[in-house]
């Protein structure tokens, strides 16, 4: 039992220190010994957990996702406002998380994953889940008559999804955070538009 806690504290150390030296100085820069060094460890402790820099990378990859889907769940329980608003608020806001992880000398899971059939492999069940809280907030759409009933939510989660990424990396050398997001709230207002229940006038 103390092993394995030993062992917990000296995987998060590393991760921490890791997190820290590829936000400060980048992934390409920051070496093995860095880490160590910040950790406050020896490098053959490293070796203990992860066995290259690649697979500490991974690592934080995998806990950023997990704590992006996450944020994501939570909005997508929201009650306080339809599913469509909600929708939009949760995709503007990862797409403002994405810019962020991006900016931060990182090169992005989704980067990666377009370039990397590993990355790609480890990251499709996040995918997977991302798609899936996208399909179960349109078919809430559907349940409260804000979309036609027969609009099939898995097909419209992924042009949605398809659509965002004209603002996911790569970006412009002008792109914002708030930018990038207000575009997101635009284009995902123009999609939405097409989807919702038209309101039926009453003939004269």
């Amino acid at each position: 039992m103390g092993r394995k806690k030993i062992q917990q504290n000296r995987s998060e150390l590393i991760l921490t220190a890791a997190s820290a030296l590829f936000d400060q100085f980048g992934y390409q820069k920051t070496t093995l010994d860095d880490i160590a060094l910040r950790a406050g460890i020896g490098k053959g402790s490293v070796y203990l957990e992860f066995e290259s820099k690649e697979a500490i990378l991974f690592a934080l990859i995998l806990d950023n996702k997990r704590a992006e889907i996450e944020r994501m769940r939570q909005v997508a329980a929201r009650v306080d406002k339809s599913a469509l608003e909600l929708l939009k608020i949760m995709l503007v806001q990862n797409v403002g998380e994405v810019f962020a992880s991006v900016r931060s000398n990182r090169r992005s899971p989704e980067e990666m994953a377009a370039s990397r059939e590993r990355v790609r492999l480890l990251l499709t069940p996040f995918f997977q889940a991302r798609q899936g809280l996208v399909e179960s907030l349109l078919q809430r759409a559907q349940a409260q008559g804000e979309i036609e009933p027969l609009v099939d939510s898995a097909h419209f989660a992924q042009l949605i999804l398809l659509a965002l990424r004209g603002v996911l990396p790569p970006y412009e050398a002008s792109a914002t955070r708030v930018k990038l997001q207000h575009q997101a709230a635009e284009l995902l207002e123009l999609l939405f538009s097409g989807l919702r229940v038209q309101s039926k006038g009453v003939p004269s």
